[in-house]
């Protein structure tokens, strides 16, 4: 290298020297916002931030709406499952409840013993299933008093809107007076009302229309009560 290459490079490297020195070291800006909200990009070579750009959120995945769906549907059934309770209703008819007598016979002591069965229908309007589990009879008159004993009552589930008959089967026993009234006969009128209650206790008095509704029966018989 001759002396006028070296002076030269000399000159080059007192430029690139002012130029450091007026410049200063470069920067690196460092950025507040937390972590994951925004993106931020830096140019190392002017040593300038660039603006930050927002990320958008993600929505959520099609999976993870359908399982919380599903989980809201299963706790809302669970605790309206917890809370419901059946509402049965009788079926009103125009004319008093049919009975059918399936046996009858005098006892020992003279009275008269009939197996009676009737069929009354109900239905249910709650989603939730019951059935009948009690029944009791009230009498409405006092010419006869007969004592019934209830023998079964048909406990199958009454669903939602579904109109059933439930099949109730009592013993009647009517009692008679063969020593005072020999060689006659006499009219046996029976007039009474059955209660009936679900399998939460609940009394059924309300028919399909909500009003007050309760099956009555009547019962009349020519009794020959003649000694033979």
């Amino acid at each position: 290298m001759n002396k006028r290459q070296r002076k030269r490079a000399k000159k080059r490297r007192e430029k690139n020297q002012r130029i450091r020195q007026t410049n200063g070291p470069t920067e690196r800006r460092v950025d507040s916002t937390a972590p994951g909200l925004v993106e931020t990009k830096q140019d190392d070579t002017f040593g300038k931030t660039v603006k930050p750009i927002p990320l958008r959120p993600q929505r959520p995945h099609a999976l993870t709406i359908t399982l919380t769906a599903i989980g809201l549907i299963i706790a809302a059934t669970a605790l309206y499952w917890n809370i419901a309770v059946p509402d049965i209703r009788y079926v009103s008819s125009s004319s008093p409840e049919t009975m059918t007598v399936v046996e009858s016979k005098v006892d020992a002591a003279g009275n008269f013993v009939h197996s009676v069965r009737m069929r009354p229908t109900f239905t249910n309007y709650s989603l939730k299933p019951g059935f009948i589990d009690k029944a009791e009879f009230a009498p409405q008159t006092i010419s006869t008093l007969p004592d019934i004993k209830i023998t079964g009552i048909d406990k199958t589930f009454i669903f939602w809107h579904q109109k059933k008959q439930i099949e109730i089967t009592f013993l009647m026993t009517i009692p008679t007076d063969p020593i005072n009234h020999l060689n006659t006969t006499r009219e046996l009128g029976i007039d009474q009302v059955l209660f009936t209650y679900d399998n939460t206790g609940r009394k059924i008095n309300l028919s399909t229309n909500g009003l007050f509704g309760r099956i009555r029966f009547n019962f009349k018989e020519i009794a020959d009560i003649r000694l033979k």
